[in-house]
C-alpha cells in the first residue's frame, strides 16, 4: 500500500505534495493543502484536523469526525484527499459536506439527490456562482415524510434552505427562516408534519 500511495503522489503534479512529506519504514504521512493522509501497508486514512500540523486551524464544521474516511485502496483515497482539499479551501464546498454529513449523522435520508451551480446575470462567473442540491423521496429517523428540499450554498457562507411539494407547481416552495446548517437540521428533525401543506411557513 505504501509504494501504491508514493507512486501515485508522485504523479500529482504539484510541489506541494512533497514539501510536507514525511516517511517511516512502516508508515507515509503527508499534509497536502489542509488535508492529511496517513498510510500503513494496511489502510489510508485521509482527513482534515486542526491539532495537525501545517494546516489551517480552526475552520468551521470541519474537523476530524466531520472528515476522517478510511480507504484500502490509493485510487480512491487520493480522489477523497482532492475532493477533500476543495472543502477546506471553499466555503460553499464546507457547508456542502458539512451538510451531508449531518443529514446522514442525524438520520435523514434520501432516494434522490442533484448537485448543480445557480447564478444570475451579471454575477455569473464560477466565483460567484452557489452550490444549489435539490433531495427528495425522504425519510427523516425511518418515517417517510411527502416533501422535497432544496439548499443553496452561497460564497459568502450563507445558506438558503426550502422545503417544496413532491409533485410541486412551478417555482412552488416555503422557504425556512434558518440560515444556519445545524439549526437547518434541527428544523427539519423539530418538524411535527408529514406532507408539505402542513409546514408551518409562509409560501414564497
Amino acid at each position: 500500500m505504501i509504494e501504491k500511495l508514493k507512486y501515485a503522489l508522485f504523479s500529482i503534479p504539484d510541489y506541494d505534495i512533497y514539501r510536507k512529506y514525511f516517511q517511516t519504514k512502516d508508515s507515509i504521512t503527508i499534509y497536502y493543502k489542509n488535508v492529511i493522509v496517513k498510510a500503513t501497508n494496511d489502510e489510508i486514512s485521509v482527513f482534515y484536523d486542526s491539532e495537525e500540523h501545517f494546516v489551517a486551524k480552526g475552520l468551521k464544521y470541519l474537523d476530524k469526525n466531520t472528515t476522517l474516511k478510511l480507504f484500502n485502496d490509493v485510487p480512491s483515497a487520493i480522489d477523497y484527499m482532492n475532493y477533500l482539499s476543495l472543502v477546506t479551501l471553499d466555503i460553499r464546498y464546507t457547508l456542502y459536506h458539512y451538510f451531508l454529513f449531518k443529514l446522514k449523522d442525524v438520520g435523514i435520508n434520501y432516494n434522490y439527490f442533484s448537485f448543480g451551480f445557480a447564478g444570475s446575470y451579471p454575477n455569473y462567473s464560477e466565483d460567484n456562482l452557489s452550490i444549489r442540491c435539490d433531495f427528495g423521496n425522504l425519510s427523516i429517523v425511518d418515517k417517510k415524510v411527502k416533501y422535497n428540499c432544496i439548499i443553496i450554498f452561497n460564497n459568502d457562507g450563507s445558506t438558503r434552505f426550502s422545503f417544496y411539494p413532491e409533485e410541486p407547481a412551478w417555482n412552488e416552495q416555503k422557504i425556512c427562516p434558518k440560515r444556519d446548517v445545524d439549526k437547518i437540521i434541527e428544523y427539519i428533525l423539530n418538524l411535527k408534519v408529514d406532507n408539505y401543506e402542513d409546514i408551518p411557513l409562509i409560501e414564497s
